[in-house]
């Protein structure tokens, strides 16, 4: 049971930080008005924003990784089942 929980805190703190990664780059590096794309000439380039965009790739693919092995798993299990 202990396995379940840690998984469960560790897909939790995953979306959490892909999250705020993306809120933040949303935020504080993308235009949403017109006088906020010259600014967002000099930030979107700066490495806090590279930061908050990478983590936010980062994030996603550990989720789709996630994903994947959970998939793989159930159906490996499945598998078991029906031969053994």
């Amino acid at each position: 049971m202990e396995v379940a929980v840690r998984s469960v805190v560790a897909v939790a703190v995953n979306y959490a930080v892909h999250y705020a990664s993306a809120t933040f780059y949303n935020k504080f590096c993308v235009p949403h008005t017109i006088e906020e794309v010259i600014q967002t000439l000099v930030t979107t380039a700066s490495p806090v924003c590279g930061f908050a965009i990478g983590m936010t790739h980062l994030t996603q693919q550990n989720y789709g990784n996630i994903l994947m092995t959970t998939l793989a798993v159930s159906v490996s299990s499945g598998l078991k089942s029906i031969v053994v």
